[in-house]
């Protein structure tokens, strides 16, 4: 009876063994749609947000001092403090120095946020290296402009360079800034050595609250472009990307909260559209492609 039951037992192996494996072949072709745009999407999503970080740490920097205001015009470097929660470690060191020919009707300098071998925010992001910025004119008023380069610089890792240019626009006012921001040579190299590069045209408007906690940054592409920006990911793609809805940036949170954009693959025509939300505070975004839909979770590293 024993011999008999391992026969049929034996005989049943295999099925089984193929009744499984069709199982796991099933199971992973369900995880797999939009796989290769949602990785794609990830680590465009990430950098993105790094610089639009260290265009608010930029902003932020620019309040710390009477200077960039017309205020101060003391000799020599100095430092000074970004009251922010992401300015809240030992070794961060934040420093500014006028030009000579700086004045209080066009006051001239340099920034550099110093985040040194490392500053790890409430969130968990860690900031490393240099935030360089250069301004010309008096802050956030019409025709003043802010050059913000980087040296050393990482985002929980990512290296990110590139040089920043914003503008402010006429219709900006201290309590509601407006710039035209545009990013020349921009790349972002993950540790294992794969770059993604990037250029673009963006207006930023930094919608200001009574409790900082509470700004927006709202971003959308430059008037009379095609395309906010353009690029090539880590695998060597080159891409379009445009702005459909704006994008909602709030602090505290660890990527846009709300807003469309469009990513256009420029080999394939391929295009994936990236929704960030209702406003939630989340990690999530939903990808569309063709008809097929995925929503998913952004890490820190993309």
């Amino acid at each position: 009876m024993n011999n008999m039951n391992n026969v049929r037992l034996k005989s049943t192996l295999p099925i089984f063994a193929l009744i499984l494996l069709f199982g796991l072949v099933s199971c992973q072709v369900e995880e797999k749609p939009l796989q290769e745009e949602a990785a794609y999407v990830a680590e465009d999503v990430v950098s993105d947000f790094a610089l639009e970080d260290a265009d608010d740490l930029t902003s932020l920097a620019l309040l710390a001092d009477a200077a960039p205001g017309g205020g101060r015009m003391a000799d020599g470097p100095r430092n000074i403090t970004i009251n922010d929660p992401r300015c809240q470690c030992e070794n961060l060191n934040v420093t500014i120095e006028l030009a000579s020919n700086s004045t209080p009707a066009h006051p001239v300098g340099t920034i550099v946020i110093d985040f040194g071998s490392g500053c790890t925010d409430l969130i968990g992001n860690v900031r490393k290296g240099k935030i360089i910025i250069n301004f010309s004119g008096r802050r956030f008023m019409p025709g003043s402009s802010v050059v913000t380069t980087f040296n050393g610089y990482s985002f929980n890792d990512i290296g990110i360079s590139g040089v920043r240019t914003l503008t402010t626009l006429n219709e900006s006012t201290e309590t509601s800034p407006k710039f035209k921001i545009e990013l020349e040579d921009g790349q972002a190299e993950w540790p294992d050595g794969t770059v993604a590069t990037r250029e673009h045209c963006l207006v930023r408007q930094w919608i200001r609250a009574a409790n900082p906690v509470n700004d927006q940054l709202v971003v959308t592409q430059c008037s009379g472009v095609t395309n906010a920006a353009s690029g090539t990911n880590r695998r060597g793609r080159a891409y379009t990307m445009k702005i459909i809805q704006p994008l909602i940036y709030k602090r505290g949170c660890p990527v846009a909260v709300s807003g469309t954009k469009e990513f256009t693959d420029v080999t394939s025509g391929k295009v994936i559209t990236v929704d960030y939300g209702d406003g939630s505070c989340d990690r999530t975004v939903t990808i569309s492609v063709n008809g097929q839909t995925r929503s998913f979770e952004i890490n820190r590293r993309g």
